[in-house]
């Protein structure tokens, strides 16, 4: 049964709160039948000596974060919450007055801001429970150590999400949780990607419950806990001096080894073509012949299309000169070689992701064109080399690598899409459905966004069907972009329910001189993808030291030698060896 009107009642420590907080209230409120009807106001908890120091210290962290890199954290800039919430209910915890609304009003849920222990009376007067948001591995409650932890041990995921404590419950509920990839580089920009992101939590995961009701959206938040990787590992654990010290540490390794890379290392994305496979076995892309575009460009993003006994390749081709992606295809010849590139596809604006599919005959192809803003759908005329433009299916969404299938009588598409500049477009999964594939009245799946994982969100390819089973392919981005494959198997798909399990992965990482892969594709005959192939200036000695950095004996591990401290001596002798 679902719910037609929402009531929510706001817990902060102050008037003022951070700038994604203010920004996921705004969405809150413009979802339709969803009220504030309270704002509470607690005291803030006061710290301790040493917590205190470990917050002044982490502020400095960031400041010089930001400026070096050139990312101010604008997330936690702060704004008043009294400019959206119009008149309502203001009182302070404790108060005549607060008794009295606890008496007089009954809310959905009391949304905490403060980081606090949720109050008892609270969790008895919400019917859904205190809902808060959490960051980081291990799980906190205060925003401004997002990032921190998981760039010291060189985690490539920071896990965010939704959680509520209820009447007679000891731990949390996790209800929604997501990934966003870690930057190898600046805390900043973490903390940016993650804290915007998380603006989308709330107002989402209410709609979920307004539109399902309360039995199949906590049914649907058990299934999403099943997987959350911090089950084991969930604690309130502050900030700390050799914390930061441990950070500002990691920052000149890290400085050194990007300057390596700049110096001897050229990555181009190139194709890959084999013999058609078992499609959960993709560790196999490694051992695909490799398609080698000029230096001037790269090939990126195949989809292979049988038509009339002949394999054809549509594909993104970007000239570094341009810096603006157009499609391209090639045709397999039967010995194996295939013709020129031939250019089908160019807009003023960057193209690639060409996902091409045929109803009633006829092809039609979905490039990539976020960077117009809109879900674009082109016809074509005359195969392979005529496309025009039919219409637009979406306006005013930044979407990526869109993909249509014909599901169970329905049209499906799957995006990846963000609705923040400062997150990133790989994390978020979206699902539509609607009767034709040309239409623009797409509706949204209720457990929207459905695959929130950097690990294995955007799509990498067309929905697959082998021996009756359905595999997405997606693409793995935590820690960098285009870092690996994943297939996963379907398992439930219906316009309430979406679940999928990884079957298959490619992660090359570096091995075959690779550092990526992050689409894949089938006919009949033949399996294409990509990958991001290394040029190494310094050819064996290149591969000897990547190898040797993840090398570490057992008597380093006893003595607490790290392998960081041995590339802090190998790097320089890398470059006398270059001058010498």
């Amino acid at each position: 049964m679902s719910v037609n009107e929402f009531k929510v009642a706001l817990v902060v420590d102050g008037e003022y709160v951070s700038a994604w907080q203010h920004l996921m209230l705004e969405r809150l409120l413009a979802v339709t039948g969803v009220s504030v009807t309270a704002l509470i106001f607690r005291q803030p908890e006061i710290p301790s000596f040493f917590q205190g120091l470990s917050q002044y210290l982490l502020n400095g962290l960031r400041w010089f974060d930001a400026r070096v890199f050139q990312c101010p954290v604008t997330a936690l800039r702060q704004q008043s919450v009294l400019d959206i919430l119009g008149d309502i209910t203001v009182c302070d915890a404790g108060s005549p007055r607060y008794q009295q609304l606890l008496m007089d009003t009954s809310v959905d849920v009391a949304l905490d801001l403060t980081g606090q222990a949720p109050l008892a009376e609270m969790l008895a007067w919400a019917k859904y429970g205190v809902w808060r948001h959490f960051y980081g591995n291990p799980a906190v409650l205060r925003d401004s150590q997002v990032g921190v932890r998981e760039y010291i041990g060189k985690q490539p995921e920071i896990v965010c999400g939704l959680e509520r404590v209820v009447s007679g419950s000891g731990m949390p509920e996790w209800l929604f949780y997501a990934t966003t990839s870690t930057d190898r580089l600046s805390i900043s920009r973490s903390m940016e990607r993650t804290l915007w992101k998380m603006a989308d939590f709330m107002p989402q995961r209410v709609q979920e419950l307004m539109q399902l009701g309360e039995s199949r959206f906590v049914r649907n938040a058990q299934v999403r806990a099943t997987h959350f990787p911090l089950a084991q590992a969930y604690a309130d654990v502050p900030a700390s001096v050799w914390m930061v010290l441990r950070v500002l540490g990691r920052y000149p390794l890290n400085f050194m080894i990007k300057l390596y890379k700049s110096m001897f290392r050229a990555e181009q994305w190139v194709l890959l073509l084999g013999e058609r496979q078992c499609v959960s076995d993709a560790s196999v892309l490694v051992h695909f012949r490799k398609l080698m575009p000029p230096r001037d460009r790269f090939w990126a993003d195949p989809f292979v299309v049988e038509h009339a006994n002949e394999n054809y390749i549509f594909f993104e081709e970007l000239v570094y000169a341009r810096g603006v992606g157009h499609l391209s295809y090639i045709k397999l010849n039967p010995d194996g070689s295939h013709t020129e590139p031939v250019k089908v596809l160019e807009r003023p604006y960057h193209l690639s992701y060409p996902f091409i599919f045929k109803h009633q005959g006829q092809y039609y192809m979905i490039p990539e064109t976020a960077a117009n803003h809109s879900i674009e759908l082109y016809r074509c005329e005359e195969f392979p080399h005529r496309w025009v433009f039919e219409k637009i299916l979406m306006g005013n969404v930044e979407a990526y690598d869109t993909t249509l299938f014909e599901h169970q009588g329905l049209w499906w598409m799957f995006t990846s899409m963000r609705h923040h500049e400062k997150c990133l477009p790989n994390e978020a999964l979206y699902l539509f459905y609607a009767d034709t594939p040309f239409t623009t009245q797409w509706q949204p799946h209720p457990q929207n966004p459905i695959v929130t994982q950097a690990a294995n969100a955007r799509p990498a390819g067309s929905i697959i069907e082998e021996n009756g089973y359905l595999y997405r392919p997606a693409q793995n981005c935590a820690g960098a972009y285009g870092r690996g494959l994943n297939l996963n198997l379907i398992r439930q798909w219906d316009t309430t329910d979406y679940q999928e399990d990884i079957v298959g992965y490619c992660l090359p990482e570096g091995k075959h001189d690779m550092n990526g892969v992050h689409t894949f594709g089938v006919s009949s005959t033949v399996s294409v993808s990509d990958a991001l192939y290394v040029h190494r200036r310094l050819g064996w000695l290149d591969r000897w030291l990547e190898q040797f950095s993840q090398w570490q004996p057992p008597f380093f591990k006893q003595v607490g030698i790290k392998k960081r401290h041995l590339l802090m001596v190998s790097l320089p002798l890398a470059f006398l060896w270059m001058d010498s």
